[in-house]
């Protein structure tokens, strides 16, 4: 690569001196000097440059630097001057010498390129009795050779150590063009990664979104809501908000759960607490051994409690609303509804002749039918018949409902209660709304 670097750049610099030495062998000296002009030369001298550093595949700055530029700006400097003195003698003088040129040739008979130095220092030498005319032709002729020295000197530095230099230098190049390359393949892709990232968040948002369970968009990471188009994030936004709401009103729902578990809790517990007394008042009330207080954890009064244990209930023991039973529904409340019964069988006509009967006596009552007397019987349906045509021929509300609580009590005791009981029912059923 050194030789061709070198010639290269040779057939270039020596371009516009051979082509000056060609217009002063063809009797064109003015043209011949006129090419030697710095502009000229140096630009030979840069296109080599450039040919050489295209040949090696590197900068021109990387060319330069193997060559002697400072030498180079001086012999341009030296060029400058004598170039133009050099011209300016040819026009004051040569018209006044004549046959000047005869011989300016010969030197270029053998196949060699035109020496414009050479042809330079032979005109010198022609004229040299005529000093203004000679000394700067010989001026222009030293320069001249000094430049094509200072070129030699260039080509051989490209020959000997240019390619080596040259080869470093374009192997640094071409491995800062790699490193770029690889920099900008990594950069793609990083790039490429970024959007593989970017697709891949919003592709598990888009996931997350498509469940059915509201609260499921609980398991996005910030990194890809990050990632998210303002879209997803806005429909993130709105699933988390319907998540915030579905998990309060679960937690309102599990409070009530829970509130409702202990208050059953707390109701069985106090019903097993009462179970527990009531088994005891029981066992007590049979023995006769009751206490004041009992009463109230039976559910009654201690006076109807006593009044059950003496067998001596009055009208208003029985009604108009329940009789109350002593412990109704507890354990031992069976032993105490027995005894509020045989109270009532006891004391029958306390309450039979007058006593508006509550809802629930049938049903303590019924099954002790059998033990009510006839008389008490007959007393029950004459009541019921004579209360339920007065309450039909009435009207009044009141007399109707306490006319149809005796038609129960019959129906229950067994009792007929007649064609009354019957219209006072079809009566109901119409005003029933």
């Amino acid at each position: 690569m050194a030789v061709k670097l070198g010639g290269t750049f040779l057939t270039c610099a020596m371009g516009p001196l051979n082509h000056a030495g060609t217009c002063i062998q063809g009797s064109r000296v003015p043209e011949g000097i006129r090419e030697l002009a710095p502009e000229g030369l140096l630009g030979g001298f840069q296109r080599g440059v450039a040919q050489a550093a295209k040949l090696a595949g590197v900068r021109v700055e990387d060319v330069e630097r193997l060559l002697p530029m400072d030498e180079v700006r001086e012999a341009m400097e030296r060029l400058k001057a004598s170039q133009v003195e050099a011209l300016l003698a040819w026009e004051l003088h040569a018209g006044r010498i004549g046959g000047l040129l005869e011989g300016v040739a010969e030197v270029t008979n053998h196949g060699r390129a035109p020496d414009a130095g050479q042809f330079l220092e032979r005109l010198a030498n022609k004229v040299r009795r005529d000093r203004p005319f000679s000394e700067p032709l010989q001026v222009l002729a030293d320069d001249v050779a000094h430049w094509q020295a200072t070129i030699a000197r260039c080509r051989k530095l490209l020959d000997e150590s240019g390619g080596g230099a040259l080869a470093r230098a374009y192997r640094r190049r071409r491995l800062r063009r790699v490193a770029t390359i690889a920099v900008s393949g990594l950069v793609m892709i990083a790039a490429l990664a970024v959007i593989v990232r970017v697709q891949a968040a919003r592709a598990r948002i888009e996931a997350l979104l498509a469940r059915p369970e509201v609260c499921a968009i609980r398991g996005v990471s910030e990194a890809d809501l990050g990632r998210a188009a303002s879209e997803q994030q806005r429909r993130v936004a709105a699933r988390l908000e319907a998540c915030a709401a579905e998990e309060a009103r679960e937690a309102r729902e599990r409070e009530a759960r829970l509130l409702a578990e202990e208050r059953a809790r707390e109701e069985q517990r106090r019903r097993e607490e009462r179970d527990v007394k009531c088994a005891s008042l029981a066992v007590r009330f049979k023995a006769g051994a009751f206490s004041e207080g009992d009463g109230a954890l039976a559910g009654v009064s201690d006076d109807l409690l006593r009044r059950i244990a003496q067998r001596r209930l009055t009208a208003a023991d029985v009604g108009p609303s329940g009789p109350v039973i002593p412990c109704d529904g507890a354990r031992g409340g069976d032993a105490l509804r027995a005894a509020f019964a045989d109270a009532l069988v006891a004391s029958v006509w306390t309450w039979v002749p007058s006593a508006d009967p509550g809802p629930k006596l049938g049903e303590v009552l019924a099954p002790r039918r059998a033990e009510l007397p006839p008389r008490a019987r007959t007393m029950i349906a004459v009541r019921t018949v004579n209360e339920s045509k007065r309450a039909i021929v009435s009207g009044d509300p009141a007399a109707l409902e306490r006319a149809s609580r005796l038609c129960a009590l019959s129906a229950a005791l067994h009792i007929a209660g007649g064609p009354a009981c019957a219209a006072l029912a079809k009566l109901a059923t119409k005003q029933a709304p």
